[in-house]
């Protein structure tokens, strides 16, 4: 056999093996993702996933998955993954306790007076509290007063007089969670119409 004819030979099926070789390693290969509740998901490589354990059961939401590089994978209700760059959140989830109170109190020789002041102390004390409540959830700060405004809430009031130092008025403002789920819809809201306007300019 002609060496030069050999030679070339060996080069060809030595590139062919090569191709054939980067061409399986390449391959896309289905990937197993643990979610937070422990749940075992195979992300498939067309973007479709599907639980590992073959139960065909539909998800309620789209939710997310954080991962250790710092990479963020969506699972959504219509059986398709993706990287995405921020975490959708839970409301119920992440909202801490299941009511906030805000408290005020005032001792003023008019009634009225010491009322208004004990009120507006607790309506401060309930946003700030409602904040830490939310911490996690996108708000509009300057919005978040008139939701609150807007809430049903549970109002105690307490009036007492003491001699020689006059009305002493204590007042509790609570809001229970369905209270502020729904707080949480009224600012996420406000930050869409507010996007929405921005874009229309």
């Amino acid at each position: 056999m002609n060496a030069k004819f050999f030679a070339s030979a060996v080069i060809i099926m030595f590139s062919y093996c090569m191709c054939f070789s980067a061409k399986t390693v390449s391959r896309p290969v289905s990937m197993e993702l643990t979610t937070p509740d422990g749940t075992a998901i195979i992300l498939n490589p067309d973007s479709t996933w599907s639980f590992k354990n073959g139960k065909q059961e539909p998800i309620d939401k789209d939710f997310t998955v954080p991962l250790r590089n710092g990479r963020i994978i969506k699972i959504a209700q219509d059986q398709t993954w993706s990287y995405v760059k921020e975490e959708i959140v839970n409301v119920t989830q992440v909202i801490v306790g299941d009511s906030v109170v805000g408290k005020g109190h005032c001792v003023n020789a008019d009634v009225t007076n010491a009322t208004d002041v004990a009120q507006k102390q607790a309506m401060q004390d309930l946003t700030a509290k409602i904040k830490l409540a939310l911490a996690k959830i996108k708000s509009d700060p300057k919005k978040l007063p008139d939701c609150i405004k807007e809430l049903q809430k549970n109002v105690v009031k307490n009036e007492d007089f003491k001699k020689g130092a006059g009305w002493e008025v204590s007042v509790l403002v609570t809001v229970n969670k369905s209270g502020l789920l729904a707080l949480s819809d009224c600012a996420k809201k406000t930050i869409d119409s507010t996007a929405v306007k921005s874009k229309k300019k």
